[in-house]
C-alpha cells in the first residue's frame, strides 16, 4: 500500500512538473512569437521587407511589406526560394547564391547582398538584403533564417550620379581625362599581353576661341557637342573618344594592325569637322588637328602616349592646322609652340 501511495505521489508530482514544463514551453513560446512580431513590426515600420526561410523544407513565408515592395499582393508570391531567386536580375543571381551558402556554411560570419530585383510591372529596384540563422538542427545545420529587405534605389541611382559626374564630362556626356586615362591604361595592359598595338590621338579644335567669343559661350557649348557627337560617328564602338577640357578631345583606337588604320580615322574626323555645322541659324566652319601616338612604337605606357600624342598635334598646328601628324622622337627636341 505504501510503495502504491509512493508511485501515486510520483505520478503526481510528475503530472504537476510537465504541467509546469508545459505551461513555461508556452509561456516562451509566446514570449518567442511575441518577440518576432515586435522584431519585423519594428523592421515593417522602418520600411524593411521581412522573410523567414525554413531551410530543410525551403519554405519562406513574406511579409506584406516585402510583396509591396515589389508590387505584389500576398497571394501573388508562392512561399518558396524559387520565387524569391526568380525575382532577382539575373545578372545577380550568381552573386546572391554565392553569399547565401557562404553564410549558411560558416564561410562568413554575416549574410549581406545588394543585388537588383525586378518587380511586377518590369521595373528595376536595388535591394540591400541582410539575414541572419535564428535556429539549427540538433548536427548543427541550418534550419531557419530571417532576413530584411531595404529599398536603396534612391541612394544606388545617387551613387551613380556621382559616378557618373566624376568620369564623364558633363557638357558632352563624354569620358573625361580621368576616365579616358583609365581606359588607356587598361587598353595598354591588353595590348602588351596580347601583343596588339593601339593608337591614341590628341586632337585640338583649330580657332575655336573666335567662335565662342564673338557667339557666345551658349553657341560655343551647342558648337562642343555637335563635334563629339561627329566624333563619335567617326569611330567604333570599341573606341574611346573623351573631352579632356576646353576644345580639346582624346580619341583612343583600342586595336590598330597598322599605322594606316589610324591615319584613316583622323583623315574621316577631320572631313567629319570641315563640314559647316549649324548653331541655330549661325552657320560656322571648323577644322581640327591632330597628333597621332601609337602604342608601342610612341610610348609603352598611357602618359607618354597621352604626352607625345599631344606633341604630335602642336607639329599639326605648327604645319597649318586642319591636319594630323604622326609622333616622332626629333619632335622632341623642336620647339612645340604654335
Amino acid at each position: 500500500m505504501d510503495t502504491l501511495n509512493l508511485l501515486l505521489t510520483l505520478a503526481v508530482a510528475l503530472v504537476l512538473v510537465l504541467g509546469a514544463l508545459s505551461l513555461r514551453l508556452m509561456r516562451l513560446t509566446r514570449e518567442l512569437r511575441a518577440s518576432e512580431e515586435r522584431w519585423k513590426f519594428a523592421l515593417e515600420g522602418a520600411g524593411d521587407g521581412v522573410w523567414d526561410w525554413n531551410v530543410p523544407d525551403d519554405t519562406v513565408v513574406f511579409s506584406t511589406r516585402y510583396k509591396a515592395m515589389v508590387g505584389y499582393t500576398d497571394a501573388e508570391i508562392a512561399a518558396n526560394q524559387e520565387a524569391w531567386l526568380k525575382r532577382i536580375h539575373p545578372d545577380d543571381r550568381v552573386k546572391v547564391d554565392e553569399d547565401i551558402h557562404a553564410y549558411l556554411e560558416g564561410r562568413t560570419q554575416t549574410y549581406c547582398n545588394e543585388h537588383r530585383v525586378i518587380c511586377k510591372d518590369g521595373s528595376i529596384k536595388w535591394v540591400l538584403a541582410r539575414g541572419m540563422i535564428v535556429s539549427r538542427l540538433p548536427d548543427g545545420q541550418p534550419l531557419r533564417m530571417i532576413g530584411t529587405h531595404a529599398d536603396i534605389t534612391d541612394r544606388k541611382d545617387m551613387e551613380e550620379r556621382m559616378r557618373h559626374l566624376a568620369n564623364y564630362d558633363p557638357l558632352t556626356e563624354l569620358p573625361n581625362r580621368s576616365l579616358i586615362t583609365d581606359r588607356l591604361r587598361q587598353a595598354v595592359i591588353k595590348a602588351r599581353r596580347d601583343k596588339a598595338h593601339l593608337a591614341v590621338m590628341f586632337l585640338d579644335l583649330d580657332k575655336f576661341k573666335p567662335v565662342n567669343d564673338s557667339l557666345g559661350h551658349d553657341m560655343g557649348d551647342l558648337l562642343l557637342k555637335q563635334v563629339a557627337s561627329r566624333l563619335l560617328s567617326s569611330v567604333r564602338a570599341s573606341d574611346t573618344v573623351a573631352r579632356i577640357g576646353g576644345d580639346e578631345f582624346v580619341v583612343l583606337l583600342t586595336t590598330v594592325e597598322q599605322e594606316r588604320d589610324a591615319i584613316l580615322v583622323a583623315e574621316k574626323i577631320l572631313q567629319a569637322l570641315k563640314l559647316p555645322f549649324d548653331l541655330v541659324g549661325h552657320r560656322v566652319e571648323l577644322s581640327g588637328s591632330i597628333g597621332i601616338a601609337a602604342y608601342p612604337e610612341h610610348g609603352d605606357n598611357e602618359k607618354l602616349l597621352l604626352i607625345n600624342a599631344d606633341i604630335a598635334m602642336y607639329h599639326a598646328k605648327r604645319a597649318g592646322r586642319n591636319d594630323y601628324q604622326i609622333f616622332a622622337y626629333n619632335m622632341r627636341s623642336e620647339d612645340s609652340g604654335v
